[in-house]
């Protein structure tokens, strides 16, 4: 019966990550208006389920280090944590990182618990999480620079095809990242089965269909209009920097790091085409929801610890 608890409890959070984090895969190409809303969503579906068929597995040895010896009941209350999370994040509209919130929550249990977490897997892990947005903002306000030195408006009108072409490419790929990352990081709390595969992927559709409406206004039109190359080059830093988290196994953020992006794509404009109440509500909210979950993990690993549920 918990089993059964905890295959849903992955399947829901599978569900919420997917329409959660749409607007930073295909909401680009979406809001940008080079495909409508529901190519957009199929597009982003393909691209998380292929990657959490091919490279999902990796994140098992990042939840293995992070997690060791773990209890059902322990595994259930890190996903249950994280699903109450996100809910709180989807009704506020504001695009939430589930690896990172997870991460936390998880680090809260092994820190109540007293679990042999290996800490240097997670400096490595903080600091992906500290560094990787950064560089995102650093890149874009770059590559934003070259590009507009590069390409007159004449040239970017010229070559409207191929920037809508390489877009889209884009947009699936980053929806790969995510689902190899973030969705397989969720996917590695329980073992793998060819039947809770095929749950997780019917989630995925489900989330990407039903729970994606609000993020995608916020990110494409809330916090800066989203024009050809800065989309592009955002996507272009979101998915190195999270394909090089899936190697090693670290859990990183799509949603930080591509709407970081988005707020470099803002900087680099003349006059600051950013929207700061947006910006600061998803900012606040990425400092706040780790920092909540990890508290949350170890009260009720505390409280399971009392009663010896564990």
């Amino acid at each position: 019966m918990l089993h059964l608890a905890i295959v849903l409890a992955v399947c829901t959070l599978a569900a919420q990550v997917s329409g959660n984090n749409l607007s930073v895969c295909t909401g680009a190409v979406i809001s940008s208006r080079i495909v409508s809303r529901w190519t957009g969503i199929w597009i982003a579906v393909a691209g998380y389920s292929l990657g959490l068929v091919v490279e999902g597995p990796a994140m098992r040895t990042g939840f293995a280090k992070l997690m060791p010896n773990s209890t059902d009941s322990l595994v259930l209350v890190a996903l249950a944590t994280g699903i109450v999370i996100f809910v709180v994040a989807h009704l506020k509209r504001v695009p939430q990182s589930l690896s990172q919130t997870f991460a936390a929550v998880i680090l809260g249990i092994g820190a109540a618990r007293h679990l042999a977490i290996n800490r240097a897997f997670v400096f490595t892990m903080l600091a992906f999480w500290i560094c990787a947005p950064l560089a995102s903002i650093v890149a874009i306000v770059f590559l934003m620079r070259v590009s507009r030195r590069i390409l007159g408006e004449r040239s970017i009108w010229g070559t409207i095809r191929k920037i809508k072409a390489s877009l889209l490419v884009l947009s699936f790929f980053a929806a790969f990242t995510l689902g190899a990352n973030t969705i397989g990081f969720v996917y590695a709390a329980i073992p793998y089965d060819p039947r809770t595969l095929v749950l997780v992927v019917l989630a995925i559709v489900v989330g990407s269909t039903r729970l994606s409406a609000g993020e995608l206004r916020r990110v494409g039109n809330e916090i800066v209009a989203m024009r050809y190359i800065n989309a592009i080059t955002a996507q272009f830093s979101s998915i190195a920097l999270i394909e090089a988290a899936t190697l090693v196994g670290v859990p990183l953020s799509n949603s930080v790091v591509f709407t970081s992006g988005v707020f470099g794509a803002g900087f680099s404009y003349k006059h600051r085409l950013l929207t700061a109440k947006a910006a600061k509500t998803i900012a606040y909210a990425w400092l706040a929801m780790p920092v909540i979950g990890f508290l949350i993990g170890y009260v009720a690993a505390a409280i399971l610890a009392r009663h010896a549920f564990g």
